[in-house]
């Protein structure tokens, strides 16, 4: 990150499907800080299309918590701040309530250059509609009528290292062609070539009078190398010219915008990297949405991130519950509970993704369903990334972030936390903060213009420090412990802890205190040093102490319906739910 600039006040809105939060940042005794936080409905579907009105909503009520004058008479964001003290010096927009970019990927071979665009693509807001490859079965009308039908607003075309044979390519290049020069009336979708480089003039050629076609680098140039900067980049660009300006209302809050507007998802990941870079070491970051799911990691400054714009707890809900899916769902549940029941539940969600649990058996389902999409977004990107070559188990990280209103509106912090452990069953040593704000976005932004904020806001605690957690990996026989734990705290004093098999343990430890930990595992259990490797580390407290989670990778759930709900409602009530 540069070095900032003088620092100013600030207002960033974050623009979700279902809600808008806006937040305020300005100096407080010569550091800055948040100064509050407010969100609205984001008003970008009937009745009122128009995210600018969302904006004003959210302002109006940041305006009533602080007293401050933020918007003129006319309902616009005043930039700069006044002498009066009205407005604010910058105004910033982050948005995710645009609807996906719709794709279609064309290449070679599957789990190659395809693969490749595949992962590009998932780094934005984006559906993939089709793929033509060579082990596609259609014939090339089918494929031509395909294209037509499906409209798309981007195609994608890869395939081949750079300098190797391109005839298979240029037949693929044949199709599109056709498709294109068939179209009737509407907008030609961008082609974007990112193949073979010694085909790029014959494929801008053949494409010249059809479409808009944009060269990057090939993601494959060798069977050994991927490169996805070039490509990743330019779909962000595509998805603010083809998504983002054509949103209702986005001119408007376009206008009073000091910095141009970020995606969401990006602008996490931008935090994700940040924090990778910060801890020198592993991150995840996991954001669940009402219309999308995003995952980020982060290895030192490497960001990996993926966006599941079809998973979500609002309107892609009902379509993601197949048999499989709410047996899953059920199993989460400490109360009797029919399949039925849940697909009628979650219609009613999709419809109304803003509103709140009304009772507690609204809850419990809200909660099963977060920790589903939870389990299967990260399963899906880690697929994606290579986990599923590793065994399928997701490597150790040091740090879980977590947001999103799922995690964070009407729900206990114990609950939080068991959501996300039940669903990722990560295994190692590692802290957990919860964006309870919901500011990481507009950090993401701002740490682009002014990275000494994003520090000073940091500092000053708005992400919700959970603690550290302890998930040992791998059984014991019997009853014999899988772990022993050695606290050495501030104020607590020494405390040996023997762990039983199957316990969830939360151990006192101060927000913000400091303790030596001992770590001494059984022969055969992984807390992320190797099998049987101890270690001496330091963690500190969070508002829920230390938890040690000694259940076991994989979770196990009971077969027996009855013993599986009382197992859930003990794991709860140890939580704090």
């Amino acid at each position: 990150m540069s070095a900032s600039p003088p620092a100013g006040s600030y207002l960033i809105a974050d623009c979700g499907h279902a809600t808008t939060t806006v937040a305020l940042f300005d100096r407080v005794a010569g550091r800055q800080r948040l100064i509050a936080t407010a969100s609205a409905p984001t008003a970008a579907g009937s009745p009122a299309i128009d995210i600018a009105e969302g904006i004003r909503q959210a302002v109006r009520r940041l305006e009533a918590i602080t007293g401050r004058s933020l918007l003129s008479s006319a309902g616009d964001v005043v930039t700069p701040a006044q002498p009066s003290g009205t407005g604010v010096d910058y105004f910033g927009l982050t948005i995710s309530a645009a609807p996906p970019l719709r794709a279609v990927i064309a290449g070679l071979v599957e789990d190659a250059s395809v693969a490749s665009a595949r992962r590009a693509l998932a780094t934005i807001y984006a559906t993939e509609v089709d793929r033509l490859t060579l082990s596609d079965t259609r014939d090339e009308e089918a494929q031509v009528n395909t294209l037509l039908s499906e409209q798309p607003d981007i195609v994608i075309l890869t395939g081949g290292t750079d300098d190797g044979e391109g005839r298979l390519l240029l037949r693929i290049l044949d199709t599109i062609d056709l498709a294109l020069s068939l179209r009737e009336g509407g907008r030609s979708p961008r082609v974007i070539y990112a193949g073979n480089r010694a085909l790029r003039e014959q494929v801008t050629t053949a494409l010249g009078n059809q479409a808009t076609t944009h060269v990057v680098s090939n993601v494959q140039p060798t069977l050994d190398t991927e490169q996805l900067g070039e490509l990743s980049d330019l779909l962000g660009e595509l998805y603010q010219e083809l998504k983002l300006d054509g949103v209702p209302g986005f001119d408007a809050a376009a206008s009073w915008q000091s910095y141009r507007a970020k995606p969401g998802a990006r602008a996490l990941g931008q935090m994700i990297r940040y924090f990778g870079a910060l801890y020198r070491g592993r991150v995840l970051g996991l954001d669940v949405g009402s219309d999308s799911i995003t995952v980020a990691a982060a290895d030192g400054d490497a960001l990996q991130l993926t966006v599941r714009t079809a998973m979500g707890m609002g309107r892609p809900l009902p379509a993601l519950i197949d048999d499989a899916a709410a047996a899953e769902i059920l199993s989460w549940l400490p109360m009797e509970f029919t399949a039925d029941a849940l697909r009628d539940f979650a219609h009613t969600k999709a419809l109304y993704p803003a509103t709140i649990p009304m009772c507690e058996e609204e809850l419990l389902l809200e909660q099963a369903l977060t920790r589903y999409l939870m389990g299967r977004a990260v399963r899906e990107a880690g697929e994606t990334w290579g986990w599923a070559q590793a065994g399928g188990e997701a490597p150790t990280f040091s740090l879980l972030l977590l947001r999103g209103e799922a995690l964070t509106q009407n729900v206990r912090s114990g609950q939080a936390l068991l959501m996300a452990l039940d669903a990722l069953q990560p295994a190692g040593v590692f802290s957990v903060a919860l964006d309870q704000y919901g500011v990481l976005p507009a950090l993401g932004l701002l740490a682009e213009h002014d990275p000494l904020t994003v520090v000073q806001v940091l500092e000053g605690g708005v992400l919700l420090d959970l603690g550290w957690v302890i998930a040992p990996r791998g059984r014991t026989t019997g009853r014999r412990s899988p772990l022993r734990v050695k606290v050495n705290a501030e104020t607590q004093g020494n405390l040996n802890v023997e762990v039983e098999p199957g316990e969830l343990m939360l151990l006192p430890l101060a927000a913000g205190e400091k303790a030596q930990l001992s770590l001494e595992p059984a022969r055969g259990v992984d807390v992320g040093f190797g099998p049987g490797q101890g270690k001496k580390l330091t963690v500190h407290g969070g508002v829920l102490g230390l938890v040690i989670d000694a259940r076991g990778r994989p979770l196990n759930l009971p077969t027996d319906d009855e013993e599986r709900r009382e197992t859930l409602r003990r794991w709860r009530w140890d939580m704090g739910g």
